[in-house]
């Protein structure tokens, strides 16, 4: 007997729990520039093309710390001038994992958001060295 198996169509949401709704919120908007959507301290999110980026209090019965940092997932944004982003996250006082460095197609950024959650930046067609 075969049993029937509902096909995944795509990533929809990728949910993030933050220790401070507001101070997220303003990080996601004001410092990588997303445009938010529903903004409540229960939950918040922020479109970007087909996937929604959701930011949730700790789960019931969650404590602190209720992620580990280069554990689990890992945002990845495309972005279109890293160069900006870093100046942007710089005046923010973001913590960088490491320097611009380069991968097939492109030059990545590692940085962490305000609850030491990691996310990746990509840039592609630029090579490290022409953004420094």
């Amino acid at each position: 007997m075969v049993s029937e198996r509902a096909a995944v169509q795509c990533v929809y949401t990728v949910i993030c729990q933050v220790s401070d709704m507001d101070r997220s919120v303003t990080f996601y908007r004001d410092v990588i520039g997303l445009a938010p959507g529903h903004v409540t301290p229960h939950w918040s999110d922020f479109k970007v093309g087909d996937i929604r980026i959701g930011l949730h209090p700790p789960f019931d019965g969650a404590e602190p710390p209720f992620s580990v940092p280069n554990k689990g997932w890992i945002l990845g944004l495309e972005v279109d001038d890293l160069r900006a982003l870093r100046s942007q996250l710089e005046r923010a006082g973001a913590e960088f994992s490491r320097e611009f460095h380069d991968i097939p197609g492109g030059t990545l950024l590692d940085f962490r958001d305000p609850d030491g959650h990691p996310i990746q930046a990509i840039q592609r067609g630029v090579s490290a060295k022409d953004l420094s």
